[in-house]
C-alpha cells in the first residue's frame, strides 16, 4: 500500500512538473511570423483543423461552459467581466437604469450576456446579440444553455437591422483578418459606448501564429476527455494609437485607457482596456 501510494504521488508530481514547463514552454517560446493573414490562417488551419472554425474547438468549449453552469461556476469572476459591468453601469448612469443592447463580438458560447441574465432577466437576452465564427454560431444550436442566446456570424447584417448601446469585444479583435475595417463599420453606427478589453497592441505590425493548448480555451475545468492537443489561430497585433484616433474621428472620447493583465501575446507586445463614449 505504501508503495502503491508513493508510486502514486510521484507521477502526480512528474505530471503537474511537466505541465508546469510545457506551459512555461508555449508562453515564452519564441512566436513563429508570417509575411501575410492569409498563409498564417493556412498554417494554422493545418494544424488545427480550421483554426477557430474547428469544429472540435467550438464542441469542446461549448461542453466546457455547460459543466461551467451546472457545477455553479461563478460567472462574474473573470477579468473581462469587470469591464462589461463598468461599461453597462456608465450607460445605465447616462439612461436611468435603462437595461442596454449590447453586441458582443467574439463572445465565445455567451458568457457576458449569461452573467447579465442575473442583473437584467430575459430582457438581456432579447436584447443582445453574440458575434461568432460560423461554428460557433452552428454548434451554439446543439446546448440547452444557448438556446436562447442570439448568435449569429454577420455583424453587417446585425449592425444594420438593430440599434445597441453597448459594442463589447473581449480578446478579439487581435484574431480578426481586418479588424480596423470592421470596427470602422462600428464606429459609423454611433454606438454609445465602445469597450475593448483584453487587447494585444503593438508599435510593429507582426503577424503571429499563437500556439496554446486545448485546456486553455473556454471557461471552467479542462474536459480530460478531449485530450489536450495544441491550437494555433492567428493572432495580429493591433496598433494602439491608429485604434484611439480611429474612434475619435467619429466622435468618441476616451473614458478608459488602462494596461491589462492578460491578451497580449509576440514580441513587444502589451496588453490593454480601452472604453469610448460617443460625444452627444
Amino acid at each position: 500500500m505504501k508503495f502503491k501510494f508513493k508510486k502514486l504521488t510521484l507521477l502526480k508530481i512528474i505530471f503537474f512538473l511537466k505541465t508546469k514547463l510545457e506551459t512555461y514552454y508555449l508562453t515564452y517560446k519564441k512566436p513563429k511570423e508570417f509575411n501575410n493573414f492569409e498563409e498564417a490562417f493556412k498554417f494554422s488551419e493545418n494544424k488545427t483543423k480550421g483554426s477557430y472554425e474547428s469544429e472540435f474547438l467550438s464542441r469542446y468549449r461549448f461542453e466546457k461552459t455547460e459543466k461551467f453552469i451546472q457545477e455553479g461556476g461563478n460567472l462574474f469572476n473573470s477579468y473581462s467581466m469587470a469591464t462589461l459591468l463598468f461599461s453597462v453601469i456608465c450607460f445605465m448612469k447616462k439612461n436611468n437604469g435603462k437595461c442596454p443592447k449590447i453586441i458582443d463580438l467574439g463572445s465565445g458560447c455567451g458568457e457576458s450576456i449569461i452573467m447579465l441574465q442575473d442583473i437584467f432577466g430575459k430582457e438581456i437576452l432579447s436584447n443582445s446579440w453574440i458575434i461568432e465564427t460560423p461554428q460557433q454560431v452552428k454548434e451554439s444550436k446543439n446546448w440547452e444553455f444557448a438556446s436562447n442566446l442570439n448568435f449569429n456570424a454577420d455583424i453587417q447584417k446585425i449592425l444594420n437591422s438593430n440599434d445597441f448601446d453597448i459594442f463589447f469585444s473581449s480578446g478579439c479583435i487581435q484574431y480578426l483578418k481586418e479588424p480596423f475595417f470592421l470596427l470602422e463599420k462600428v464606429a459609423k453606427k454611433s454606438i454609445p459606448i465602445i469597450a475593448l478589453t483584453r487587447n494585444n497592441f503593438s508599435f510593429s505590425e507582426e503577424i503571429y501564429v499563437q500556439e496554446s493548448k486545448l485546456s486553455w480555451n473556454g471557461i471552467g475545468k479542462h474536459l480530460d476527455k478531449y485530450g489536450d492537443p495544441r491550437i494555433y489561430y492567428v493572432n495580429s497585433p493591433i496598433n494602439k494609437e491608429k485604434l484611439i484616433q480611429l474612434f475619435k474621428s467619429y466622435q468618441y472620447e476616451i473614458v478608459i485607457d488602462k494596461p491589462g493583465v492578460s491578451g497580449n501575446y509576440g514580441k513587444n507586445t502589451y496588453s490593454g482596456d480601452l472604453v469610448f463614449s460617443k460625444i452627444s
